[in-house]
């Protein structure tokens, strides 16, 4: 039996999702000339399928979109070009709490997809109805189960309305390996640095089936003052140390007002990341005394190159050099470049050429619209 069969198995009874609202979202959505429908639930699984049937790579393109609808509770609707030319459209049903609990995934042959005329009153009744069916029916015969006394409140808790929000980096040399995501909260807040790590890495155990196949790995953006904070290690391993990780599933972006400024502290941190088998990356990363040191903790698999460097480098020989000095110590080492800020496709070619592993298509302290629009960027990497 598969890991999707056994988890949907282990689940509540749920009420059936009916022909009839299959059928609604084919009427609702006929002006887009589409092939088929199909709904699915938050593992994945296809309920309804209006004709023909799901293959890997349409399953693909749903576990991805489900990926984005989990880690980006603010998107209701997905559109991006499939590998045959035809778009993908996908719909969340969400909760009352704003969690995914399934989708409508539909394609489309004709046109662009243009939001606010697809999202008509009746398609949102229509996935307000989907939700309801998704929802776990209650069974009334048994009295409802009370909360532990001894479960303690939790006194990091997110800020109520604070959207997590993913982004994957452009992989620029040829091969496999890792598809490798960035995660930030809004808004930003250093007191809730570990419970933002705790949040992200419950939902990563729990759905271990989206990234089993393809080897992923998340980066988790921590505050200055956060890595600086000589009780944060210990915080940290009491939000994760309970969960088993796989080696490098999570990494810590640790930015350079804090590595470079607090190299003691950070090296206590990088300890702890070994103990808890939590990758590091560096942000802003230059060669110096300081730097050199961070390298040798066998947590630091990753460096963010400063935007000051990758930029000045196409026009430097002094910096070029450093920024080869800096590729070539971090491939001896196993330790992947990724360049910041790029925003021309001569700048990604030329990073190439120098050996930059992978480009971040935004930097954590653009606008949120910008944040969004590298969302879509992100889901036309999944697949």
């Amino acid at each position: 039996m598969s890991q999707l069969s056994e988890k949907t198995d282990s689940m509540p009874p749920r009420r059936n999702v009916t022909e009839e609202l299959g059928r609604g979202f084919l009427q609702a959505l006929s002006a887009w000339r589409l092939p088929g429908v199909s709904l699915h639930d938050a593992g994945g699984e296809t309920l309804w399928l209006s004709e023909g049937s799901i293959g890997p790579d349409e399953h693909t393109v749903v576990l991805a979109a489900l990926d984005v609808f989990a880690l980006e509770p603010q998107r209701t609707c997905i559109h991006r070009k499939l590998d045959d030319g035809r778009r993908g459209l996908f719909l969340a049903a969400r909760d009352p709490l704003g969690g995914c609990s399934g989708l409508v995934f539909a394609i489309i042959e004709g046109g662009v997809v243009n939001e606010q005329k697809l999202i008509t009153p009746p398609l949102r009744v229509l996935q307000q109805r989907l939700s309801m069916l998704l929802a776990p029916a209650v069974d009334k015969s048994k009295p409802a189960a009370a909360a532990p006394e001894s479960e303690p409140a939790e006194s990091t808790a997110l800020p109520e309305g604070a959207p997590i929000h993913a982004r994957c980096y452009t992989r620029l040399q040829q091969g496999g390996g890792k598809r490798r995501y960035e995660i930030s909260v809004t808004p930003a807040n250093s007191s809730h640095d570990a419970s933002v790590i705790e949040r992200v890495v419950k939902w990563l155990t729990q759905h271990r089936q989206r990234y089993v196949a393809k080897p992923s790995s998340f980066a988790i953006a921590i505050s200055a003052a956060a890595a600086s904070d000589a009780g944060f290690p210990a915080r940290l391993a009491q939000s994760i140390g309970r969960f088993e990780l796989e080696e490098g599933l999570v990494m810590l972006l640790i930015p350079a007002g804090a590595w470079q400024k607090q190299p003691q502290r950070v090296a206590a941190l990088l300890e702890t990341c070994e103990r808890l088998h939590c990758h590091a990356i560096l942000d802003d990363f230059v060669l110096n005394d300081v730097a050199i040191e961070h390298l040798r903790s066998k947590a630091v698999r990753m460096v963010k190159l400063s935007a000051e460097l990758t930029s000045a480098a196409m026009e430097n020989r002094y910096q070029r050099a450093l920024l080869s000095a800096c590729v070539q110590i971090a491939r001896v080492l196993g330790i992947h470049c990724v360049a910041k800020r790029v925003t021309s496709s001569t700048a990604s070619h030329w990073l190439t050429s120098a050996g930059v592993d992978y480009v971040d298509p935004l930097n954590a302290s653009e606008t949120d619209a910008a944040t969004a629009k590298a969302g879509s960027a992100f889901l036309r990497q999944v697949s």
